[in-house]
């Protein structure tokens, strides 16, 4: 038989022994698992919620119709002292007693003391402006006006209560240039309202050429006319209101083919200044075309039948129908030779200018104050109102013109420059015309 040798004889007894190892519970002790981290805790802090702002104690309003500034106040709690001492440190700067139902205020107050109050008013020219009144920490005493001093006293009494400091905040003004054109339909009003402009713009347009052209007489349907003129407007940063219309920059106006221009110059020297044409000559004259503002031609002058009389009569002059009360001017420096009512002239005034020559308004309503025989006239200066007295059938001006005694047509009447400009100062004037010279063409092709 063969025998097992020593190291077989071993693996068969370490084979032998596993079972009984089994059986006995032997057991391998597993590696124990980590224990987990804990989450970070996350702390939210509540927001912290600032508490509502306290109401504002400013009330606005405006003022009902017929209603008074004192009752307005009075309604927001305004006590009966507060609303005086408003209205005397307002004196001056805004009119109390003449506010109309609209205008928008707002008012404040504290403690039952007035704080504050604002009103939205305008200044002359219809600029928006704002009135702050601003209660001092302290009161002064304040003389009393036109107040009765006291017995043994020199001095009016005082008295002692809050002050109003105010401010006054006028809206921006903004000017910008515009260029308008068009051409005469019945008359330059309707042309120049059809372009855009109004009745204000028609009148600066016409003080352009008022020594050169009689618009009431000479202007004709195919005529044109371009200007640049300055548009004023107010700013308040909430709205953006027109003021109306500033300086006519540069004018052109052609009547019958023929081109009349006109441009605002001031030398640089300031030493000379007006309406000045391309050519550097001055439009101003001694005589002005037409002695009234914008109306209307009831007859030229010629051969007319005339309505009172009822018959063929030669009308030495020129009809100027217009409202009574219309304003009448001196075409010419002068002396009033004649002021005083007659039968046929109505109301009338004469007057004597250089040259021989001599001018007459009729049926006028009433004089200027201050025109009679003797007095001096300058041009342009009122001399009275349109009206209808004498033998007139309506209202209006007959204006006539003579020379040496003798009536002319004012048409032909020509006279010499005024303020000629010296021929030191060409050059310059010819460099600020030309670019208004083309901005007047381009206004065709616009």
């Amino acid at each position: 038989m063969k025998t097992l040798s020593g190291r077989r004889l071993a693996l068969v007894a370490a084979a032998a022994l596993l079972p009984i190892a089994v059986a006995v519970g032997l057991t391998v002790k597993p590696k124990p698992n980590p224990a987990p981290t804990p989450a970070p805790v996350v702390v939210v802090e509540a927001p912290v919620v600032a508490p509502p702002p306290p109401p504002d104690p400013t009330v606005h309003d405006a003022l009902g119709q017929g209603e008074a500034l004192g009752t307005a106040l009075a309604r927001h709690g305004v006590n009966a002292d507060d609303v005086s001492n408003l209205v005397r440190d307002l004196k001056g700067v805004l009119a109390v007693r003449s506010l109309r139902a609209g205008a928008a205020y707002s008012v404040r107050v504290d403690d039952g003391a007035l704080t504050r109050f604002t009103f939205k008013t305008t200044n002359g020219e219809g600029v928006p402006r704002l009135v702050t009144a601003t209660r001092l920490p302290t009161p002064v005493e304040v003389a009393v006006v036109d107040a009765p001093a006291t017995r043994g006293n020199t001095t009016a009494p005082a008295e002692r209560g809050p002050r109003f400091e105010l401010t006054i905040d006028d809206a921006r003004i903004v000017v910008e240039v515009e260029g308008l054109m068009g051409a005469i339909r019945g008359s330059l009003y309707n042309g120049m309202h059809d372009a855009g402009g109004d009745a204000q713009l028609v009148n600066k347009f016409v003080d352009v050429f008022a020594w050169n052209i009689d618009f009431y007489r000479q202007a004709q349907a195919g005529d044109t006319f371009r200007v640049l003129v300055e548009k004023r407007f107010a700013d308040d940063g909430d709205e953006r209101r027109f003021l109306g219309y500033g300086k006519v920059i540069a004018a052109e106006y052609v009547n019958a083919g023929k081109a009349f221009r006109g441009f605002a110059f001031e030398t640089s020297d300031k030493k000379f200044a007006g309406f000045y044409d391309e050519r550097g000559e001055s439009l101003e004259r001694t005589f002005l075309r037409s002695p009234m503002e914008v109306t209307r031609i009831t007859s030229s002058y010629g051969s007319r039948f005339h309505p009172v009389l009822k018959k063929q009569k030669k009308h030495e002059g020129v009809d100027y129908g217009a409202p009574v009360g219309t304003p009448i001017w001196t075409v010419a420096d002068g002396v009033v030779i004649d002021a005083r009512f007659s039968k046929g002239a109505g109301n009338m005034v004469v007057i004597q200018h250089v040259n021989g020559l001599r001018t007459e308004y009729f049926h006028m309503s009433k004089f200027a104050e201050g025109v009679r025989a003797g007095s001096r006239v300058t041009q342009k200066q009122i001399i009275g109102y349109v009206g209808s007295t004498g033998m007139s059938t309506g209202p209006h001006l007959h204006f006539g013109l003579l020379r040496g005694g003798h009536h002319i047509d004012p048409g032909t009447n020509q006279t010499e420059t005024s303020k000629p400009m010296p021929p030191s100062y060409r050059d310059e004037y010819e460099t600020f015309v030309a670019p208004l010279m083309a901005q007047l063409a381009a206004l065709t092709r616009a």
